[in-house]
């Protein structure tokens, strides 16, 4: 009987030590995910100003036009 007692407090340690780890890695993840959103907010700003100093250049370039 005390065997199977130390088997299941055993398992239940094993079990524990998974979920710890499982916490800790979706912690990653979601650090990892809102680290992806802000460099895509970052990436979505960016490409309004490169777009619009484009379309001033553009606008630059049309008046040399003949």
């Amino acid at each position: 009987m005390a065997g199977r007692n130390e088997h299941i407090m055993h398992e239940m340690k094993m079990l524990q030590d998974v979920t710890t780890s499982m916490k800790q890695s979706m912690d990653e993840m979601s650090v990892g995910a809102r680290k992806i959103n802000e460099s895509g907010a970052a990436l979505g700003d960016i490409s309004q100003k490169v777009h619009g100093s484009i379309e001033k250049i553009g606008g630059q370039i049309d008046q040399f036009k003949i």
